[in-house]
């Protein structure tokens, strides 16, 4: 019933399973050890990345909202038209 080579790996983790243990110190270290190599290239975009993204992203944002108080982006669509030949739709006076 068991592939070929893995009649220990099973049975050693059949017993396992049957004292109550979920795993051992073993896989502990390896856990360990994958969080000590990932540590550096999260910091790396916690300092680096993420700041070098919100600079990009920030200064668009305030372009697009300077664009939208200055343009007429309001729009009539005469019937059967399409938005190309809309009418624009002056702001209301304040």
């Amino acid at each position: 019933m068991n592939d070929p080579g893995l009649d220990k790996p099973i049975s050693s983790g059949a017993k396992k399973v049957e004292k109550g243990k979920e795993y051992d110190s073993e896989q502990d270290d390896d856990l360990e050890e994958d969080q000590t190599f990932m540590d550096p290239s999260r910091w790396w975009f916690a300092s680096t990345a993420f700041p070098l993204i919100a600079g990009t992203f920030g200064p668009m944002a305030s372009a697009f909202n300077i664009n939208a108080l200055v343009q007429h982006w309001r729009v009539t669509i005469p019937p059967g038209g399409t938005e190309e030949h809309g009418i624009d739709v002056p702001d209301p006076p304040l």
